[in-house]
């Protein structure tokens, strides 16, 4: 049995701005600076990429971040009011084997959280866009 520990509930502003606060707030739960600055960059990507893109830079909405743990992993579920999309299955793949001024923008940051995660999901509930990612904790890890 995994007993699961919340270490963040945070409703996040649909401002840009607001992302910075988000990331003091990961690092206040997550004392390993590493996993922290993992977060946050997935979190700052996939933030960004709902209020200019899904919520088409509204910022009277809100983006719900949850951070959850077990002894093996840590859980980051967002959840949006956008409509339906799964930027990990919508999101063409980046050309990485081409030359960086000819490739077309977007998709990389997607592909950095693929990368970072060990378990990325996407789906739409009926009232939202959530996201779930997972990332194993290392067995000595303090998180």
């Amino acid at each position: 049995m995994h007993i699961k520990k919340v270490l963040l509930d945070y409703q996040v502003p649909s401002r840009l701005e607001e992302i910075e606060t988000l990331a003091d707030a990961v690092n206040n739960v997550l004392s390993d600076r590493d996993l922290a600055f993992s977060v946050n960059l997935c979190l700052e990507e996939l933030i960004t990429n709902t209020i200019t893109y899904g919520l088409n830079g509204a910022s009277d909405r809100f983006i719900h971040v949850q951070i959850n743990s077990t002894a093996e992993c840590l859980e980051i579920v967002l959840k949006d009011d956008a409509p339906p999309f799964d930027p990990f299955v919508q999101v063409p793949a980046p050309k990485l084997d081409q030359d960086i001024n000819d490739r077309p923008i977007g998709g990389l940051g997607i592909h950095l959280v693929k990368k970072i995660m060990d378990d990325v999901h996407a789906y739409y509930d009926g009232t939202g866009n959530l996201i779930v990612l997972h990332k194993r904790l290392p067995h000595q890890s303090k998180v």
